[in-house]
């Protein structure tokens, strides 16, 4: 199951610098690091990625185990293919 902000949807964003605002909106800012993806709603992954301070994160790590190898979707040989 993937993890909710209030049981909303979510956006994943990799935060590429820290904000300068230490809030927005009542969610605190502070943690927010460069290289940390985190999972946030979708109105303050627009206003990050407006801002400068997050890009989408496209990587699903429940698909790739979370060890950073490319994930294929190549279909199986079959075995009288191999004749």
């Amino acid at each position: 199951m993937a993890p909710s902000v209030a049981q909303g949807e979510v956006v994943k964003v990799r935060i590429k610098k820290k904000p300068v605002e230490r809030e927005v909106d009542g969610v605190n800012l502070d943690r927010l690091a460069p290289g940390v993806v985190r999972d946030v709603s979708p109105s303050l992954a627009s206003w990050l990625v407006a801002e400068g301070y997050a890009e989408p994160e496209m990587r699903n790590r429940e698909r790739d185990g979370g060890f950073g190898r490319p994930f294929t979707n190549l279909p199986e040989k079959n075995k009288k293919d191999e004749r």
